[in-house]
């Protein structure tokens, strides 16, 4: 699949996290992580290895999108702004917000397609057009 992270204006909106299962780039993730792995030191608690993601964010689960395929257990990236090219399921309009189903997808926010269990955050905002089963880019605001 061609759904990739393709902007981030120089100044890159992402953060480490550790996948829970495979990820493919472009995959929108959501967090997995185990229980009160950060105490009362806060910082100091504090490690990358504490955040797991996993693949097929759904709703408001979603954290962002992967930016590189990562094998269980592999650190990766997670871009949370920027300009990703995400496939479209159900109509997508320019300039409308969008959210995510659970296959990766994306569908203008209010759809009857996503209205069942998949009503949350918006994600971002289509920058382009797209008929279902087509692509389009998104504006990622996470």
């Amino acid at each position: 699949m061609a759904y990739l992270p393709i902007e981030d204006f120089g100044n890159p909106k992402a953060f480490t996290a550790y996948a829970s299962d495979a990820i493919v780039a472009g995959e929108y993730v959501f967090a997995s992580g185990a229980d009160n792995v950060v105490n009362v030191s806060g910082a100091a608690s504090y490690a990358a290895s504490d955040i797991k993601v996993s693949a097929d964010a759904s709703g408001a689960q979603v954290v962002g999108m992967a930016v590189a395929t990562a094998a269980s257990g592999a650190k990766l990236a997670v871009q949370t702004q920027g300009l990703v090219v995400s496939p479209a399921n159900s109509t997508v309009t320019a300039s409308f917000p969008v959210w995510v189903d659970g296959s990766n997808a994306v569908a203008n926010a209010g759809s009857a397609t996503m209205a069942s269990g998949y009503l949350g955050n918006t994600v971002g905002r289509a920058l382009t057009s797209a008929a279902s089963g087509g692509y389009c880019i998104v504006n990622l605001n996470l």
